[in-house]
């Protein structure tokens, strides 16, 4: 029902929104280039502060919070065709390359933020279609990636977390060394994360990009399903895990041929400098499915920064949340104190009830006095239950004294039969008159 709750207060917005996003998509892949071709970099780090390195967790940035990163990416034949240009056997088109990821995000308010990457290839050992051709090493711009993500549940309320995060890529890169699509493309990515511990939290990320029909050497890329896994583990207070795997294949014709649907898997080690902001990621994957893009392996090193969010050193601390063992202006105790009879002895029974009393005073110090107050029912004289009650209630204060609640917070007073809450005509009624009280007196 919470969960029901939420998706109907957000609901109509986000339609809006997801709908308009959909519609600047599908505008902006209908005007495609007609040299469109498929570009070889599947490494694409979350823009976010996300939990993981290429997959994105729900939580989205506090509003006007910031984010920037900067990764390096080193891909040893992500791309390669069968017997292209009258060769024999495996041909490797991109030998080697070095990409370099620049990113920056921004909260615009604690449930919607956008953000870009800037991917800047440094270093591409290409070779032509054309096996017989002569190799190049240039380097330039591959598609600038832009992104929205729209937080529908909050995974840190609710331990599962659902987003929405739609995407587009512009034309930026050169389709001729496939570091470019040549065209516009976009889609949308769902996401689910789940955290199952305050050690360990995992993410799952769906979605389908919308891009131009293209074949090349025999490989034709169309429309794809993406997808990615990962895992983060605190391993200490400042190093983290994160196991991954993604990968995407053509939506016309899942899982078909090996070409169309490049997978890798692999993990990294996250350190963060303390509450700076900062954090250094150093990973590598490697292709599972010689797709176009998986290499044989993978590696990079990425820091991020997260603007710190903002505290007051002059403002006081938050009130703590509401003590339910505390009602109005008493310590209400979830069972009774019993006494041998007669006596001012206490039961060993009734230890736990007092120990409940103390873990109130502790951690309540707002409790500044309170009266231990003893009662007793009607059966013996006046003076005879004033006498016992107030030895009583003495023995229940010392009780709390020994166990380090402070005498200056406690004071005891008995008041014998003269305050029933019960028909003393009754043997019930007694029991109940019986008793001893913690009233609050100062706060």
């Amino acid at each position: 029902m919470k969960l029901n709750r939420l998706f109907n207060r957000q609901g109509a917005r986000l339609v809006k929104l997801g709908a308009a996003a959909s519609i600047l998509l599908m505008s902006l892949s209908s005007h495609a280039s007609l040299d469109s071709r498929f570009e070889a970099i599947t490494f694409n780090p979350a823009i976010d502060s996300s939990d993981y390195v290429t997959v994105y967790g729900s939580q989205t940035l506090n509003a006007w919070q910031g984010h920037l990163g900067v990764y390096f990416d080193y891909a040893n034949r992500p791309l390669q065709f069968i017997g292209t240009g009258g060769a024999v056997g495996r041909q490797s088109v991109i030998d080697h390359m070095l990409v370099a990821d620049v990113f920056g995000a921004i909260g615009f308010t604690d449930w919607f933020e956008a953000g870009i990457n800037i991917p800047v290839v440094g270093y591409n050992w290409f070779f032509t279609d054309n096996a017989a051709a002569n190799e190049d090493h240039a380097a330039g711009m591959a598609d600038i990636d832009v992104m929205m993500k729209f937080r529908i549940v909050d995974p840190e309320k609710h331990k599962v977390g659902f987003a929405f995060r739609p995407f587009f890529t512009l034309p930026s890169g050169d389709p001729t060394r496939y570091t470019g699509n040549g065209s516009f493309t976009g889609g949308a990515d769902l996401i689910t994360d789940f955290m199952f511990h305050e050690r360990f939290k995992m993410s799952l990320n769906v979605g389908a990009v919308m891009r131009d029909d293209v074949t090349q050497n025999g490989v034709r890329i169309d429309d794809q399903f993406t997808y990615g896994l990962g895992a983060n583990i605190k391993v200490a207070s400042n190093w983290n895990i994160i196991l991954e795997a993604f990968g995407k294949t053509n939506m016309r014709d899942f899982f078909g041929a090996q070409s169309h649907s490049p997978f890798e898997a692999g993990g990294a080690v996250r350190y963060t400098f303390g509450n700076t902001g900062f954090a250094l990621d150093l990973g590598g994957t490697g292709g599972i499915i010689d797709g176009v893009g998986a290499p044989r392996y993978r590696g990079y090193a990425g820091l991020r920064w997260t603007a710190p969010t903002k505290t007051c050193p002059e403002c006081p601390p938050p009130a703590p949340p509401p003590d339910p063992r505390i009602q109005g202006n008493k310590i209400v105790i979830w069972g009774k104190i019993f006494f041998d009879t007669d006596k001012d002895t206490i039961k060993p029974i009734s230890y736990p009830v007092l120990d409940d009393v103390v873990d109130v005073m502790n951690k309540n110090p707002q409790l500044t006095m309170v009266e231990v107050q003893g009662h007793t029912d009607a059966r013996a004289s006046d003076a005879y239950n004033l006498d016992l009650s107030t030895r009583r209630a003495a023995a229940a204060m010392r009780y709390l004294i020994e166990k380090g609640i402070d005498a200056s917070r406690l004071t005891s007073n008995g008041y014998g039969e003269s305050r029933p809450i019960a028909d003393n005509n009754t043997k019930e009624g007694m029991s109940e008159n019986r008793r001893v009280e913690f009233i609050i007196l100062q706060q």
